[in-house]
């Protein structure tokens, strides 16, 4: 009978997200191998003995590592090897001590004090939602180059509003947010722009837009049931974790290279067969709208077959007969 945790019995770390761990330093390479062998090792049914002489790592730490990479990561997929990397987080930081403010400015000290202060209050993180909803302070973009840079409008105002209702909970002059320089304003817009970009509607309304079509379903909300092709399609827009190099030739006979960010490939599949309608590569950091279009538009488009240059490769006896 096996010892193990359940969570661990039917362990599969050939389905974990793996990791471009050359790219790290040279120490860092070094431990991240370890801690990799450590948990390939594991995953074959070696003993945690043999395993802790091999590798020189801590049965304590190995279990860490495996309940580190089985948790779930935001893109869905678990943490994988991704969580043998050195200094990345799993879970969000949780402020358990009470809040004392230091520094010259008194702003020091305050770490997660204002998600502290709304687990304590949950009427002020209920009247914040509120806000974003009934739209009381704008979102603005500032640029559109590299890094997402945004504004809030009308937060001056929200942040006064945001005071009186920290009076009417009860909180006094010696409590945060009220010990602080700036009484959390700070706090309170990386707080406003979370909840605001949390979801592309959302967002959108915080933006100011009024009319909204094809936003994605709330949980509520179920979606349609397909009972025939063509029926029901989705879009899905999926990184691949892939690192591709472009070289290109000048006229002077000189090659340049250049490494691809990012490869984004994007589908329409059919809900009810799961056939693929059409597919778009974006070769960018992020893809935009304009893209989503494209793979649209090739998902309307008629078929036409590709003329490939690989020795060998070819289409199957069904393939690409999904489109009439």
């Amino acid at each position: 009978m096996s010892r193990r945790k359940p969570d661990f019995q039917e362990l599969d770390v050939t389905a974990w997200p793996d990791v471009a761990y050359t790219e790290l330093d040279k120490e860092e390479v070094h431990a991240f191998q370890v801690r990799m062998q450590a948990i390939e090792r594991y995953a074959r049914g070696e003993c945690v003995k043999d395993i802790e002489q091999a590798t020189g790592v801590n049965r304590r730490q190995l279990y860490r590592w495996l309940e580190r990479g089985l948790s779930l990561h935001p893109d869905g997929r678990p943490y994988g090897f991704r969580a043998l990397i050195k200094h990345v987080r799993i879970g969000g930081y949780v402020r358990v001590s009470p809040v004392t403010v230091r520094g010259e400015r008194g702003s020091r000290g305050t770490v997660g004090a204002l998600s502290q202060l709304f687990e304590r209050h949950p009427t002020l993180a209920a009247w914040l939602l509120l806000q974003v909803r009934q739209r009381r302070v704008l979102l603005q973009q500032l640029n559109t180059d590299g890094r997402l840079r945004t504004r809030l409008r009308g937060l001056r105002s929200l942040h006064d509003e945001f005071l009186r209702q920290c009076r009417m909970v009860g909180l006094t002059a010696a409590d945060y947010p009220f010990n602080t320089a700036g009484h959390a304003i700070r706090s309170l817009s990386q707080r406003l722009k979370a909840e605001m970009l949390r979801g592309f509607g959302t967002a959108a309304r915080s933006a100011g837009a009024s009319h909204l079509k094809g936003l994605p379903r709330t949980e509520g909300t179920k979606s349609p049931a397909a009972t025939r092709p063509y029926q029901v399609v989705e879009f899905d827009g999926h990184r691949l974790d892939i690192r591709l190099k472009v070289v290109v030739r000048d006229p002077l006979g000189f090659e340049h290279e250049f490494e691809m960010e990012r490869v984004w490939l994007l589908v329409i599949i059919d809900v009810c067969t799961r056939a693929v309608l059409g597919f778009h590569i974006v070769l960018a950091s992020e893809y935009c709208r304009y893209d989503v279009i494209k793979t649209i538009e090739k998902a309307l488009e008629p078929h036409r077959p590709k003329a490939f240059n690989i020795a060998g490769l070819g289409y199957g006896p069904q393939d690409g007969r999904t489109k009439r």
